[in-house]
C-alpha cells in the first residue's frame, strides 16, 4: 500500500490573483510609456534615414553616377550632396541634390533636386533642432565627383565637421546627432 500524499495540481484563488495583478501591472507600465517608446523609435528612424541619405549622396559621387533629369536626359554634374537650412526649409526637411556643372560644391537654386525629404508626416514630433559648427543653422555637405573631396559650406573657422542635431519637438533636450566631417566620415551619435 502506497502511503505517499498526493499533491494538489490546482491553483488557489490567491495564486491566480497574484499572477493576474503582476501581469496587469506590467501591461499598465508598458501602455503608459508607449508614447515615449514611439517617439524614441521615430527619432532613431529619422536620424538613421538622414545618415543613409548622406551616405547615398557620398556613394553616388564616389561611383560617378550620372544624373538624369525627369525627361531621362543626362545632365552634367560635379557632385552630390545634402542641404539643410532650418530657417529657409524649416526644421522638418532637407534636400538631396546633384551639383550642376560647373559645380560650386554647395546647394544653390541652379542645382538639381533629387528629393526633398519631409519627415513631418511620417515621423511627427521630430525636428532638426540645430546644425552645429556652422553659421546660420544651414549647411551643404557636398561630395565632389571630380576631386573626391567633401565640402561643408558655412563651416565655422577651426571646425572640420557639421553636426545635425535631431530632437523631440516636445522635449528638445532629448537628441540624437549625425556628424559629417570634411573627410567624409558619417557618424550617428546618441
Amino acid at each position: 500500500m502506497d502511503t505517499k500524499k498526493e499533491t494538489s495540481k490546482a491553483f488557489t484563488m490567491i495564486e491566480v490573483l497574484v499572477v493576474v495583478t503582476v501581469m496587469l501591472a506590467v501591461f499598465l507600465i508598458t501602455i503608459t510609456n508607449f508614447s515615449q517608446y514611439k517617439l524614441q523609435f521615430s527619432l532613431s528612424s529619422v536620424v538613421y534615414a538622414f545618415a543613409q541619405d548622406v551616405s547615398r549622396a557620398q556613394n553616388m559621387a564616389l561611383a560617378g553616377v550620372p544624373y538624369k533629369d525627369s525627361l531621362g536626359v543626362e545632365q552634367g554634374i560635379d557632385g552630390y550632396g545634402i542641404f539643410g537650412d532650418i530657417t529657409g526649409l524649416g526644421n522638418k526637411e532637407y534636400i538631396m541634390y546633384a551639383d550642376k556643372s560647373p559645380g560650386n560644391q554647395q546647394y544653390d537654386a541652379t542645382d538639381y533636386i533629387i528629393s526633398t525629404i519631409d519627415f513631418s508626416s511620417s515621423e511627427p514630433g521630430i525636428i532638426i533642432k540645430q546644425i552645429d559648427n556652422v553659421s546660420a543653422n544651414k549647411a551643404s555637405v557636398n561630395f565632389s565627383i571630380l576631386t573626391n573631396t567633401t565640402t561643408i559650406t558655412q563651416l565655422n573657422v577651426g571646425q572640420n565637421k557639421a553636426v545635425f542635431v535631431f530632437a523631440f519637438a516636445s522635449d528638445p533636450t532629448t537628441t540624437k546627432t549625425v556628424s559629417i566631417n570634411t573627410s567624409g566620415l558619417v557618424q550617428v551619435q546618441q
